[in-house]
């Protein structure tokens, strides 16, 4: 029995590495977002309000361009540089995965940018065009990642929400109870 249980063990330590994936793995959509641009608070309310839907592989980073003159180059350059047609609805929200892109933001924008993630997934030919734009053009750029520019509960601050909740109901239900007496 202890050395089925040895054989075991090590089995599942020798397939851990198999199954955890590091960062560098990470296939990553870039959205550059202007403050005042609707369609992109639209695609944040969205992605905030479907974070499960995220695949595991996928992260997601923004890039503010109305007041960052840097992010705004590193756009209009990254638009180049994978033959962007700038003349035809170009602006905000812009949409960048790997060599794929998509402008403007509707409904189904998401579930295209992570049909994209997972073609390159399974065909292992996810280059990250951003990053080389950022490195070619030697760029200073600020991005932000998801959980800077949503709001996402958090755990805790919920669990107390609803425990001070519960505290005052049960305080009123004691006040009926023991106010008719």
């Amino acid at each position: 029995m202890k050395k089925i249980f040895i054989i075991l063990m090590v089995l599942a330590v020798g397939t851990l590495p198999l199954n955890v994936k590091a960062d560098s793995d990470k296939i990553t959509v870039y959205m550059f977002k202007g403050i005042t641009c609707v369609h992109c608070e639209q695609a944040l309310d969205y992605i905030s309000e479907h974070l499960d839907e995220i695949p595991d592989n996928v992260e997601i980073i923004t890039y503010e361009i109305t007041e960052d003159n840097d992010n705004a180059e590193l756009m209009d350059a990254t638009a180049d540089y994978i033959g962007v047609d700038k003349t035809q609805n170009f602006g905000t929200p812009f949409f960048v995965i790997g060599s794929n892109y998509e402008k403007g933001y509707t409904p189904g924008t998401w579930e295209e940018l992570f049909a994209y993630a997972s073609d390159y997934e399974e065909n292992g030919d996810y280059e990250d065009i951003v990053q080389k734009v950022i490195e070619e053009e030697e760029l200073d750029v600020k991005s932000e990642p998801l959980e800077n520019v949503i709001s996402i509960p958090n755990n805790t601050v919920t669990i107390i929400v609803y425990c001070v909740f519960g505290a005052i109901v049960l305080g009123f239900i004691a006040l009926m109870v023991f106010g008719r007496k």
